[in-house]
């Protein structure tokens, strides 16, 4: 007999084509380490972070996925359309509790469950009872049972009977299971599992779930064709009752009986008997576009009791603009949330005989450009990726960075390049300078170097500690006085005469400090920059529940621009300051601690950070960190004295050096107007808030060049300032671009290209259509509401972008 493939698979859920899955790379994927390593990742998150969904979802996207429902897609296409049945079908269940030991809590009889119970099966041997486990799943025709990647759920595959529909099926398997929910909307032939580890396997049929006798192959590819073979398609059976077992027969055995008329309405069968053709839209599928009106028109959750009419009606005052006004193509294509035929035919009807609109309703639009990003499969259109921040190529750099960065790989010297701002800016803390607007600033910097577990965030530490050499060699000083202070205070606590204060301040004294302390030590430095440094961002994570600890941000925001901060209590225990904030900050962490320590967008401090990215060094080799040689440490030492014994050519009151360098201002403010067009072309807030902190942190950054060039202007100086400034801004889209655009608009639809910062208005031909700008914006992940469209199309009118020719048609202005 001869036998193929039955599922396809994919490299992942948006990439790839569909495959045949054969058992040679069923063990590959289920044996492979990435995808142990990953579910193992999954399951190590903390399940009660906020961000705790986004990163699952963000590492489930990188697991490959096989698709139980179809054993075949024509053109190549992950389309339900153009789908083959596998004769499958898979149950989808959520929040399971100890789902590892789901098939150990069936209480079993002789042949079939009875009850789901807490306590094991009674039974003499455990051996027998899973024996007996496995002969009652093998009997209902299941093949697959399996925990899912976030380790919470259930995924069971198993066979369609004659003439039945994926979602009869799924009711079916439910019930021999004692299964009480599920996701009801795992129904779609096209529909993805991701692939998880052999460990999560509670049970599974390998021959059933991947072979497939190739004598009833014709019949099922010939349902595709005609409907008129062996299985349903997903909705096809709007009609059709779940099929009743007996415990003469089983499902498998009852599958392969021919007789199943009597299973199917009138109007079911003549259903069956459209071609498939009619179940696209230009090639989107209609599924997929009645999905994206669901959530646009607020049902993205499903039509619930009492709604069903309603939703009904809507979805068919839409579809009917693409389905021809035809009552019978619209019966067809819509789901039956439940309803009669003929509540649903009274639906149509009504819809039909409604008032038409010349054009195509904008909602229905956006539906259909959201669709038809979410079916695509070749990507964006050459010319439209945008190079992220890792990408960039480096700028030419002062001396001294050049000694930091000659002894590292590549893509690890714009991450040192960024670590070292906060200490030298710190070592030069008496330099002040004004900026655009005029505005005194110090080279203050907050820097964040963000990698996976184990990536080599720590190659930073040694370079910083020679930079830190007189900082730290004062301290050393700082903490003798301390110390012997605090001795005088113990011996004399009794004592009319108590020692003088002498105000010690060590100006190295890490993350873990505390507000009163912190506060004491600005007020002792006078004006010099404090610096910490925290390799372990988790550790600032914990301390910030911690009630008092809740300040340290407040004081982090004013200390990007040096503003005053200050405290007073009733108690002479406490201290008590007002003082303005010179604090530099490193810190190092994974991406997951770094998104709970930056959990809260509106409060600004994200904004204010300058984030470089390690690559992933996962399954890699180990990265070579050569070290400096005598003489290169000697020469890092000597220019952190140097930039540590800046003093004032004049004596001045406030003891600070004063620098100028008009150039720097001209760089910057010409990359600002820059990115100022950008974001109006691109009708983005976040890239419009970002730019203006970036520019920020790339004029300090400039000015620090300048010194690093011996107070002279250079090419160089003016390359580094727009370099830092960019390289900041587009990590700062990357990370939070997408969070802080949902805060301006509240538009959770926002999708993975957070760092685009694409004109949009240059991809638009000259001229264009509102469908066509639409069509744009859903293909890089941007709102299609129609507020959003009208919004944006008066901003670029009124800054005279556009100018309209007629309804709904736009000239792009040069």
């Amino acid at each position: 007999m001869k036998m193929k493939t039955r599922i396809c698979y994919q490299d992942g859920v948006s990439k790839g084509q569909p495959l045949p899955l054969t058992k040679e790379k069923w063990d590959e994927l289920i044996d492979s380490p990435e995808v142990k390593n990953i579910c193992q990742r999954i399951a190590e998150l903390d399940v009660d972070a906020a961000d705790y969904n986004d990163w699952k979802q963000a590492l489930k996207k990188r697991l490959p996925v096989i698709l139980p429902h179809a054993s075949s897609f024509a053109n190549g296409r992950r389309v339900s359309a153009d789908a083959t049945p596998s004769g499958l079908a898979m149950l989808d269940v959520d929040h399971v509790e100890s789902p590892w030991d789901f098939l150990d809590r069936l209480r079993l009889t002789e042949d079939r469950p009875l009850t789901l119970t807490e306590d094991r099966p009674a039974a003499p041997d455990r051996r027998e009872t899973a024996t007996l486990t496995e002969d009652f799943l093998q009997a209902n025709g299941i093949v697959l049972v399996a925990v899912t990647a976030s380790g919470k759920g259930l995924r069971v595959i198993g066979e369609r009977l004659e003439r039945e529909s994926i979602e009869s099926a799924q009711v079916r398997m439910a019930d021999v299971l004692g299964i009480k929910e599920y996701d009801a909307v795992t129904k779609d032939l096209a529909r993805a599992s991701y692939v998880v580890p052999r460990s999560y396997f509670l049970y599974v049929d390998e021959p059933g779930l991947l072979l497939m006798n190739e004598q009833d192959t014709d019949a099922i590819d010939g349902s595709h064709a005609d409907n008129g073979g062996k299985y349903a398609a997903e909705g096809e059976i709007a009609e059709g009752r779940v099929l009743t077992l007996t415990e003469e027969r089983s499902p498998v055995e009852y599958r392969r009986e021919q007789n199943t008329a009597a299973l199917m309405t009138q109007d079911a069968a003549a259903l069956m008997t459209q071609n498939t053709a009619a179940l696209t839209s230009r090639g989107i599928p209609y599924s997929d576009i009645i999905e994206q009106l669901m959530i646009a028109t607020g049902n993205g959750g499903g039509a619930v009791q009492g709604e069903r009419n309603t939703v009904y009606f809507s979805l068919a005052n839409y579809m009917r603009y693409i389905c021809d006004f035809d009552a019978e193509v619209l019966l067809q294509v819509l789901p039956d949330f439940g309803l009669s035929v003929q509540e649903r035919r009274q639906a149509i009807s009504s819809a039909i005989g409604r008032p038409r609109k010349s054009e195509m309703p904008l909602v229905l639009q956006s539906a259909i450009a959201v669709a038809e990003r979410e079916t695509s499969v070749s990507g964006s259109p050459e010319g439209e990726r945008v190079i992220s921040a890792a990408e960039m190529a480096m700028p030419a750099l002062p001396r001294l960075l050049k000694l930091l960065c000659r002894r590292l790989p590549e893509e690890y010297r714009p991450a040192m390049v960024i670590a070292s701002l906060p200490v030298l800016g710190a070592l030069a803390t008496r330099v002040r300078f004004e900026y655009l607007d005029r505005q005194e600033q110090s080279l203050s910097f907050f820097s964040c170097i963000t990698a996976p577990a184990a990536s080599g965030k720590s190659f930073i530490r040694k370079p910083m500690d020679l930079l830190l050499t007189p900082i730290n060699e004062q301290d050393a000083i700082e903490r003798e006085k301390e110390q012997a202070y605090k001795d005088k205070l113990r011996a004399s606590k009794n004592s009319k005469n108590q020692p003088e204060d002498p105000h010690a301040c060590p100006r190295n004294n890490g993350v873990s400090i505390s507000i009163a302390k912190l506060l004491q030590l600005l007020t002792y430095a006078q004006g010099k920059h404090l610096i910490g440094i925290g390799e372990e961002m988790d550790t600032l994570v914990k301390s910030e529940k911690a009630g008092v600890w809740s300040q340290k941000s407040d004081i982090y925001r004013l200390a990007f621009d040096n503003a005053e901060y200050g405290q007073a209590y009733m108690s002479d225990a406490s201290f008590n300051a007002h003082i303005k904030v010179y604090y530099n900050l490193l810190l190092t962490g994974t991406p997951n601690s770094m998104k709970r320590f930056f959990k809260d967008l509106e409060n600004g401090l994200a904004t204010r950070v300058a984030f470089a990215q390690l690559p992933d060094t996962s399954f890699t080799e180990i990265p070579v960190f050569a070290p400096y040689s005598e003489s290169e440490k000697a020469e890092i030492i000597r220019w952190a004295r140097k930039l540590d014994s800046l003093s004032p050519s004049l004596p001045s009151r406030e003891g600070v050096v004063r620098i100028s360098c008009p150039q720097v201002g001209t760089v910057i403010s010409a990359w600002l107007e820059k990115k100022r067009q950008q974001a109006i072309d691109a009708d983005s807030h976040a890239m419009d808030t970002l730019r203006r902190r970036a520019a920020v942190i790339g004029f300090r950054a400039g000015m620090l060049c300048y010194l690093l060039e011996n107070s002279k202007w250079t090419k160089v100086v003016g390359e580094f300032a727009e370099w830092v400034a960019e390289y900041v801004f587009r990590n700062q889209m990357e990370l939070w671009g997408e969070g802080i655009e949902q805060l301006f608009n509240g538009d959770a639809s926002l999708n993975g290209e957070r760092g685009a910062a694409t004109s949009l208005l240059a991809l638009l031909p000259e001229e264009f259509s509102t469908g066509d700008l639409i069509k744009l914006r859903a293909r890089k992940g941007q709102s299609v509401s129609t507020s959003a469209i009208k919004v944006l199309l008066h901003r670029w009118k009124s800054n005279r972008r556009i100018e309209k020719v007629a309804d709904g048609q736009w000239h792009r202005l040069t």
